[in-house]
Order: C-alpha cells, then structure tokens, then sequence
C-alpha cells in the first residue's frame, strides 16, 4: 500500500506556549517522525497560521515536504486570526475550513490517485514505536476510518450538543471514503458557526465523534503518537 499523509501546522500564531523557531523545529520532527514510521509516504503540508510565513519558513517546509499548501495569506484565515482572542474558535475554525479546502483541491487534482490511505497528522506531534504501518496495511482494515478511542466530553452538553469525541491528533480514513470526509469537514463548518452563533461551542474533536460513520470506524486505544499541546506544553501520549 501506499499512503499520504497530511501534516496540519500553524507556525507563526500568538496563541500557545511555543514561538515559531520552536513550532517549525518541531514540526520538521513530525515530518521526520512520518519518514520513517510510514515509508514512501508522501508528505503533505497544510499551513494555516494568521500570520503569513517567512520566505525563510516556506524553503524549510518546501525542502521537508513533498507538497505545501499555504493559507497564511488567506482573507478569511487572517481575518478569523485578528477576530477574537480565543485560541480554541480560531485554531479548530481554521483548521476544518483551511484542511476542508486543502482536501477538495487534492481530491480534484488526482493527486490522492497512486495512494490507498490518507493519513492526517498535528503538526509538532511525533509518531513513534508504538505506530504500526503494519495494521493499516492489513486487508481487514483497508475500507474502515481509524481513530483513538472515544473520550467523554470535557464540557456541558447545551455548550456542544455533542456527549463525546475522537481525539483528533492523528486519524486516517481509505481513499476511497475521500469524497465522505470531504462531507465531513463541510458539514463540521457548518455545525461550528452554528454553535457559535447560538453562543455555544464545538471543536474538530467532537465533530468526529459527532458525524464520522461509525459502521465504518475502528478505534483504537494506542495509535502511537506523542508530542505537547500547544496551550501549556503538557505532554500527551495517543
């Protein structure tokens, strides 16, 4: 089988504990990390930060990766940035609409042709030992999405309408289901303006548990992946 995978990053933002020297090292590890736990894979860079990258930036990410696609100068993902103060509404907001469009534009130009699975990855997280190329390569999983285990909801269920989530660190889905996930992100949207509108609240995280198919998922409990998030640097190990 033959894979790619997409890396969501944002380097130059004001929110979290890391400045984006630190972002951009890390996220080269996650490349890294991706070379060599998914052989042959090819890598495919979302950038998606409020604050467009240096042409310093765009050389590293370019000789890293295999494609890098940049939203940084986007109007929409600039005025979303400078819009509110709250990391939570501009990273997950940014995230489904930049990685929604990011798929579409991959998905009309056949370049998701030659593979059998897409894997989508945060940037700064790495995979390690524990990432089995192995399971995915196994015929009985081929057709199925895979996601970590659902987790019970850290907030009140008026705020989402949603009672729990996927963890959204790493997750894959076959290539043939491109055009469903495609539908997900949409709808994902969608569903976050309306919460916000209605003065709640909903993240990426319980979007996938909210309306990924479940007939078609498995989960796992370790899918073999660690790294720090961004708002305090704790650790996380998935």
């Amino acid at each position: 089988m033959t894979y790619a995978v997409m890396v969501t990053s944002a380097l130059n933002t004001r929110f979290g504990v890391y400045p984006g020297p630190v972002r951009l090292q890390q996220t080269l590890a996650t490349i890294q990390s991706c070379r060599e736990r998914i052989p042959g894979a090819e890598i495919i860079v979302c950038e998606m930060s409020g604050q467009p990258l240096t042409p310093e930036q765009v050389q590293v990410l370019t000789d890293n990766s295999d494609r890098l696609l940049d939203f940084t100068t986007d109007t929409a993902v600039q005025e979303l940035y400078r819009s509110t103060d709250n990391w939570d509404v501009v990273k997950n907001v940014t995230e489904v609409m930049c990685f929604g469009r990011a798929l579409a534009t991959l998905q009309e130009s056949g370049a998701f042709a030659q593979h059998q699975r897409v894997f989508k990855i945060s940037g700064r997280y790495q995979l390690d030992e524990r990432f089995d190329i192995g399971f995915y390569d196994d015929y009985r999983n081929h057709a199925m999405i895979v996601i970590s285990n659902r987790r019970n909801s850290q907030f009140p269920i008026e705020m989402t309408q949603v009672s729990a989530q996927y963890m959204s660190r790493l997750w894959s889905w076959p290539v043939t289901l491109t055009d469903e996930v495609l539908q997900f992100y949409k709808t994902s949207l969608d569903f976050m303006y309306e919460r916000l509108s209605r003065g709640g609240y909903v993240d990426i995280e319980h979007c996938l548990y909210h309306f990924l198919p479940e007939e078609k998922l498995i989960t796992r409990d370790s899918l073999g992946i660690i790294g720090n998030i961004a708002p305090n640097g704790q650790p996380i190990k998935d």
